[in-house]
C-alpha cells in the first residue's frame, strides 16, 4: 500500500486495510456525495429548506451519539462501525427509485443518520490500532490515499453525471461503499473499552459533566461549537449561491471538488506531521482563523471560478480540522473513555449542525437576511471562536501550571 513503508511495522497491516477501505469509500463518495446538492437543486428543484436539511444531515445523527456510545460500553467497537456503514451505504441502491426531491433528500438524510452510529466506535478503534506517537501521521497517510482516489473518481464522475442519470450511478457507488466497510472489518481489533451496564441517564449525566470537570476539554468543545455553528449557518447560503447565482452544475462542481481534494492531500501531509505533538488547542485556533476567509470569498465572488481559491483554502484547513478533532478528543480522554468523550463532542457537533443550517435556511427562505449578510455574520462569529479557543488555551495552561506547582 502507498506510503506503508513510512508506517511503523506494528501498525502496517492495519494501515493497509484502513487505506484500502478509504479508497473504496472514496469511490462511493466521489460518485455520490460530491453531487448531492447539485442533483437536488439543479435536477430536482429542491426547496431552500430541503437544501438546509441536506446541509444539516451529515451531523444530525450525532445528536444520538451518547445513546450509541452507551450501547458500546464494554463491547467490541468494530461491529458498530461496520454494520452502520453497510446499512447506510446500501440505501444508495434505492436512489434508482428517487425521481423527486423529497425521496432523494430523504435517502441522503437517512444515509447520514445511520452512518453517524459509527463515529464513537471509529474513534475508539483509531485509539486501539494506531500508536499514540504516530496516530495523526498514519491517519494522514490513509487520508491521502482516500483523497487521491476522490480526485480521480470525482473528475470522471462529473462528466459521467452529465450523460448518465444519477439514478444509475448511485447504486453502482453503493456497491463500492459496502465493500469498503467489509475491508475495514478485516482490521484486527478486539478491545472492548468502557464499563458495561451503565444506565443511559446516568451515562448522559456523567458525560455532560465532563465539560465542567475537564476544563481543557470543555473550552475545546466550546470553541469548536461556536466555530461550527457559524460555518453551518452559512452553508445553505453557500450552496444556494453556487447553484443559483454562479451557475454551478455537475462538471463545475467536479472542478470545485478536484481543487478542494488536491489541496486536501497536501493538507494531510502538513497537518499529519504536526498534530502528534502535545496540545491541539493552538492548531485549532489557527484553523478557525483561516476558515473565516471562506465566507468572505463568497461575499465577493461574481463568477464561479472566483471561488477556486476559497475551495483550495477549505481543502487545506479541512484536512487539519479532520485530524485535530479526532486527535484532540483522544488527547483529552482517558484510554477507556475515548468513545464517551467523542460522543459528547459529536453530540455538540450534532446540535450545531442542526440549528446552524436550519436557522441559515429559514432566514433565507423568509428573506430576513440576504446571502451577503449571512456570509459576513458567519465570518465574524468564526473569528470570535478563535478568541474563545485562545482564552481557553490560556486558562487551561494556567490551571495545568498551578496543578504542577
Amino acid at each position: 500500500m502507498f506510503l506503508a513503508r513510512r508506517v511503523p511495522p506494528e501498525a502496517r497491516d492495519a494501515y493497509s486495510k484502513d487505506a484500502m477501505s478509504g479508497i473504496l469509500g472514496a469511490v462511493m463518495s466521489g460518485m455520490t456525495l460530491s453531487f448531492v446538492v447539485v442533483i437536488a437543486r439543479y435536477r430536482l428543484r429542491a426547496s431552500d429548506i430541503e437544501i438546509a436539511f441536506l446541509s444539516m444531515a451529515p451531523v444530525a445523527g450525532y445528536l444520538l451519539s451518547l445513546v450509541w456510545a452507551n450501547m458500546m460500553q464494554g463491547r467490541r467497537k468494530m461491529p458498530f462501525a461496520v454494520w452502520s456503514w453497510v446499512i447506510a451505504r446500501s440505501l444508495f441502491f434505492l436512489v434508482l427509485f428517487a425521481t423527486c426531491s423529497k425521496v432523494f433528500v430523504g435517502i441522503v438524510v437517512l444515509f447520514w443518520l445511520i452512518s453517524s452510529v459509527a463515529s464513537p466506535a471509529y474513534t475508539q478503534l483509531m485509539k486501539e490500532i494506531y500508536p499514540d506517537s504516530d496516530r495523526a501521521r498514519i491517519m494522514g497517510y490513509a487520508r491521502v490515499c482516500t483523497v487521491a482516489a476522490m480526485i480521480v473518481v470525482t473528475l470522471v464522475a462529473g462528466k459521467i453525471m452529465e450523460s448518465v442519470s444519477y439514478r444509475y450511478v448511485f447504486p453502482v457507488a453503493a456497491a463500492f461503499g459496502v465493500a469498503s466497510a467489509l475491508v475495514f472489518n478485516r482490521i484486527p481489533a478486539k478491545e472492548a473499552a468502557g464499563e458495561p451496564g451503565v444506565r443511559l441517564h446516568h451515562f448522559i449525566a456523567d458525560s455532560a459533566s465532563l465539560l465542567v470537570r475537564d476544563k481543557g476539554y470543555g473550552w475545546f468543545c466550546a470553541a469548536v461549537f461556536i466555530f461550527g455553528f457559524a460555518n453551518f449557518f452559512a452553508t445553505p447560503a453557500c450552496l444556494l449561491y453556487e447553484v443559483d447565482v454562479l451557475g454551478v452544475h455537475e462538471f463545475r462542481q467536479s472542478i470545485y471538488t478536484l481543487t478542494l481534494y488536491a489541496v486536501t492531500t497536501l493538507g494531510y501531509f502538513y497537518w499529519g506531521s504536526r498534530l502528534d505533538r502535545p496540545k491541539p488547542d493552538k492548531a485549532v485556533a489557527w484553523q478557525m482563523f483561516w476558515w473565516a476567509f471562506i465566507p468572505l470569498a463568497y461575499l465577493v465572488a461574481t463568477q464561479w471560478w472566483m471561488l477556486l481559491p476559497a475551495k483550495a483554502l477549505q481543502g487545506f484547513v479541512n484536512a487539519g480540522v479532520d485530524l485535530v478533532y479526532l486527535t484532540g478528543v483522544i488527547y483529552f480522554a482517558p484510554t477507556e473513555r475515548v468513545s464517551q468523550y467523542y460522543a459528547v463532542f459529536t453530540t455538540l457537533m450534532g446540535i450545531r449542525g442542526v440549528l446552524g443550517p436550519l436557522l441559515g435556511g429559514l432566514v433565507l427562505q423568509y428573506h430576513i437576511l440576504s446571502m451577503q449578510a449571512v456570509f459576513v455574520i458567519s465570518a465574524v462569529v468564526i473569528l470570535a471562536s478563535v478568541g474563545v479557543q485562545l482564552i481557553g488555551c490560556r486558562k487551561y495552561c494556567a490551571l495545568g501550571d498551578q496543578a504542577n506547582q
